[in-house]
């Protein structure tokens, strides 16, 4: 009884480790910082390991897309915004990253 349950435990893990995709390492992942994070004068500096144009969305705690622009410096004008807590998702070279945004 303990060999089948040994057995059917490295079956599982087995399986599992199988699924993971590996990282491709000619493909970075992006990341990067909001500054200033809370934004108070409607400007965020967004700095991406990553160079090249990126496309910024914004969505509101409920899921709806409040801002979605593409940019090709560091700086987003976030004017349109009325304070509170969004999540800012930027998408560039294929990757995706995602940071909570508070703009007071």
């Amino acid at each position: 009884m303990k060999q089948l349950i040994l057995l059917i435990c490295f079956m599982g893990l087995f399986v599992v480790s199988a699924q993971e995709k590996p990282l491709d390492n000619a493909t970075e992942r992006v990341e990067f910082k909001l500054n200033p994070n809370p934004v108070y004068d409607g400007v965020v500096y967004i700095e991406s390991n990553l160079n090249g144009p990126k496309t910024v969305r914004i969505y509101d705690l409920f899921g709806k897309t409040v801002l979605e622009k593409r940019i090709d410096s560091e700086k987003l004008h976030l004017g349109s915004l009325v304070p509170g807590v969004y999540m800012l998702q930027l998408s560039q070279k294929g990757q995706l990253a995602t940071k909570k945004l508070v703009v007071r």
